[in-house]
C-alpha cells in the first residue's frame, strides 16, 4: 500500500508540463485518452497549490502520527 501511497504523491506533485507529457505516452503507448470533452488545461492546478496541499497533507500526517 505505502507504493502506491507514494505513486499518488508523485502524481499529484506533477507539473502541468510533466502532465501533458504523461497524456502523450498514455495515448501513444497504450490507446489510453482523456474522457471526450476533457481538456487537459483543466485538470492542471497551479504548481504553487499543488506543492501547497501535499505540504499540508503531509504536515497534517505528521501532526497525527505525534498524538
Amino acid at each position: 500500500m505505502s507504493d502506491l501511497k507514494a505513486f499518488a504523491e508523485r502524481l499529484v506533485s506533477l507539473r502541468c508540463k510533466d502532465v501533458q507529457q504523461l497524456a502523450e505516452i498514455l495515448k501513444e503507448e497504450y490507446g489510453i485518452e482523456p474522457k471526450q470533452g476533457a481538456k487537459l488545461e483543466d485538470l492542471c492546478v497551479s504548481e504553487k497549490a499543488v506543492s501547497r496541499q501535499v505540504r499540508r497533507k503531509m504536515e497534517r500526517e505528521a501532526k497525527k502520527k505525534r498524538k
